[in-house]
């Protein structure tokens, strides 16, 4: 099973929460200034490449700059945020 650190499940979380799957995408900046604080703002960048990495997140086919979760990785993507 992959490990995720903890800003990585709170990515996970702050995109599962508003739902973004599917057809549904949004701008990596949006993500980025969704709730953490600026000193962190390139780690939870760091975080996101690292899920790509890992196909939790994939690019929205409209754009490089958009991502979207993974439909493929829903239920391992629940058990994580449900986590904590």
């Amino acid at each position: 099973m992959i490990e995720l650190n903890q800003l990585e499940i709170s990515v996970l979380r702050a995109m599962h929460s508003r739902n973004i799957y599917g057809a549904k995408h949004i701008r990596m900046e949006k993500v980025i200034h969704s709730g953490f604080p600026s000193h962190l703002r390139g780690d939870v960048k760091k975080a996101i490449y690292s899920l790509i990495k890992k196909g939790f997140i994939l690019y929205a086919k409209r754009s490089k700059d958009a991502i979207q979760l993974n439909l493929n990785k829903n239920e391992e993507i629940k058990n994580f945020v449900s986590q904590i």
